[in-house]
């Protein structure tokens, strides 16, 4: 499975050591302690604090908006004291769960950043205990690493994965453990990359078997079976198969979705591992009464209808392969590589059936999927690349921070050791640059290498689907099939060297509301129609407000903040504004030199223009126009 589900991300949110230090209100119900708040005012500051975080997880699975106002009530309380502080990391932990469960992956990730912060808080104050710091950045390093895996940066979801299991392999704490491990396992299946799947399919099993959940016990099971099928070891995928269909069934009222997915699976193993499409489309009939009990479009009900239509190509079924194809579309076409696969098959369908026309349709349609694909996956690595350079720079300018307050504390010093301590300062500071230099020259070679895999898929690719068109045109109906065959099986090879990243296909304006919906203290007000422009001018101004809406966040100290994009037909203008500390432009340029600096030279370089007014004390208003 590509993405792992809400369920299981909530599930590991939950599963560690929840620590805290009052009585009062513990295991009260939701309705009782709506009654204890309307007595608010009456309340110790600690029994509200307490009240309102009880509440924040009682509503996190069933009512969202609750959610978000105790939790910003706990933001609230928290505010500038050392008590509360896990409190609080929980609460920027938690809005941004509900970010990421909208797919607001920038603003999930703004929030763990905040939590990072106060995890951070919690290091330098004696009050909190290494076991109570652990915990909260252990659930939060978990959360950041799905948070990086939902959108295939894979290197960095293993670095934050890496980081929780440390924590919880020193705590034993195993149920943890083995959900943390199937993560990983998941993710390295998905990469097609089998035997490291296997390997944390294995230890995620070592660790459940640890626990007293038969559930947890049970989640490794299919994964570890398809990881066995794609080993050539077929019997063994079909043992671990049938283990996990004889559980699930035993608890088939709640456990209905998961026994359907190890249906589907016995099938896969039965037709790509022993040939047999008879026990295969047995299977699948298995499978099918479940479908009912689904509601709304499911992910799992449309790989069921792929696969029936695969099976039927198998059989010659044409018009079966054409109905069970577009039932799969309907239930689900917003993943890409599964509608890829889905458009290859009818346009084969329609081939054999003789309409050339739907034939030629969908083979069009499975050109302009792979050119989306291809452009997704480029920028999925450069969004990697990027986050990896940001960091890297952060830990450097951390580094040379701490160098320079160890200096500043030996003032009185010998000066044989001031000019030392001198030279290790510029030795330093030449590290720094060069590790810059060359995370520079990583950035740029490895952008020239996606483009070229991108490219190359392309261009491989196009020639042999522009031949497919001809072909059908020409109604040369055996000649276009194989030609769809082999360019179904050229995408393969070429897609596994790419990794996806789902951009938002909705246009600045829903992209910029959207992302001010979640935070605190944020108002966006869009004015005149919007209109979608060129994809590189999008993602500039998307970038540009993003990076003003995190200044004022971060160092403003605004009690509000005002965000309104204008457009017209020939330029979009934007203003940023907050009643906060403010900063002396012409000083806070020279210290900063690279925040706005680098904002007003890409708006240069694309035809902008900036304008920032601010004075201390009195709040800040950018304002800033591109022409489109």
């Amino acid at each position: 499975m590509k993405h792992i589900s809400f369920f299981l991300f909530l599930l590991f949110s939950l599963s560690t050591n929840f620590v805290w230090g009052y009585e009062d209100h513990r295991d009260r119900a939701i309705d009782s302690l709506e009654q204890v708040l309307r007595h608010e005012k009456s309340l110790g500051w600690e029994d509200r604090l307490r009240a309102h975080s009880d509440l924040m997880w009682g509503y996190l699975q069933t009512d969202s908006r609750k959610m978000h106002l105790h939790a910003n009530t706990i933001l609230k309380l928290t505010e500038g004291k050392d008590n509360g502080l896990i409190v609080r990391s929980s609460a920027f932990r938690l809005i941004g769960q509900c970010a990421y469960g909208e797919c607001l992956y920038d603003s999930a990730q703004h929030c763990y950043e905040r939590s990072e912060e106060v995890v951070n808080q919690m290091r330098k104050n004696k009050r909190y205990t290494k076991s109570d710091v652990d915990d909260a950045a252990s659930t939060l390093y978990g959360t950041i690493g799905n948070l990086y895996n939902i959108q295939s940066m894979s290197t960095l979801a293993l670095e934050y994965y890496l980081k929780a299991l440390k924590i919880f392999e020193e705590y034993g704490w195993h149920e943890s453990e083995a959900i943390l491990y199937y993560n990983i396992g998941e993710m390295f299946l998905e990469m097609s990359n089998n035997e490291e799947a296997h390997k944390y399919y294995l230890l995620s099993q070592k660790a459940a078997a640890l626990t007293q959940d038969s559930l947890i016990q049970m989640l490794p099971i299919s994964g570890l079976a398809m990881s066995l099928l794609n080993m050539g070891q077929n019997g063994e995928a079909m043992k671990a198969a049938k283990t996990a269909l004889n559980y699930y069934l035993k608890h088939v009222d709640e456990e209905f979705g998961t026994a359907f997915s190890v249906y589907i699976c016995m099938a896969r193993i039965a037709y790509l591992g022993y040939g047999d499409a008879v026990l295969a489309q047995e299977y699948m009939d298995q499978a099918e009464p479940f479908i009912q009990r689904f509601g709304g479009d499911n992910t799992d009900v449309s790989d069921f209808y792929a696969f029936q239509a695969e099976l039927c190509m198998s059989r010659k079924e044409w018009q079966q392969v054409v109905d069970f194809g577009l039932k799969s579309l309907e239930e689900n076409d917003e993943d890409l590589h599964h509608n890829i696969g889905v458009y290859q098959k009818l346009s084969v369908a329609y081939a054999h059936l003789g309409k050339a026309d739907e034939a030629e349709c969908y083979t069009h349609l499975m050109q302009d999927a792979y050119d989306t694909f291809a452009n997704q996956q480029h920028q999925s690595a450069l969004g990697e690349m990027q986050v990896m350079y940001e960091t890297q720079k952060k830990e450097a300018r951390i580094a040379e921070m701490e160098l320079t307050q160890r200096m500043t504390n030996i003032t009185y010093i010998a000066v044989i050791v001031v000019l030392v301590l001198l030279a290790l300062s510029l030795f330093s500071h030449y590290l720094y640059r060069r590790k810059i230099q060359l995370m520079n020259a990583k950035l740029m070679g490895e952008h020239d290498e996606r483009q070229r895999l991108a490219r190359d898929l392309h261009d491989r690719l196009g020639g042999m689907l522009t031949a497919t068109r001809l072909s059908l045109e020409s109604g040369n109906t055996p000649e276009a099939t194989q030609l769809l065959q082999q360019t179904h099986a050229e995408m393969r090879k070429v897609a596994h060297h790419l990794m996806p990243l789902s951009l938002s296909h909705n246009g600045l304006s829903a992209a910029i509301e959207e992302y001010c919906q979640v935070l605190p203290h944020v108002d966006c007000d869009v004015m005149g129609t919007p209109i979608r422009f060129d994809a590189h001018l999008e993602i500039l101004v998307y970038c540009v407000l993003h990076e003003l809406i995190n200044n004022a966040l971060k160092h403003a100290r605004a009690n509000h903040i005002m965000v309104q994009v204008m457009f017209d037909e020939h330029e979009v203008s934007a203003i940023v504004a907050d009643d906060g500390v403010g900063f002396d432009i012409e000083t806070s340029t020279k210290k900063q030199g690279s925040g706005l600096t680098n904002i007003q030279e890409r708006l240069k370089t694309a035809g902008g223009s900036i304008n920032i007014s601010s004075t201390p004390g009195k709040g800040t208003e950018i304002y800033f126009t591109l022409p489109v």
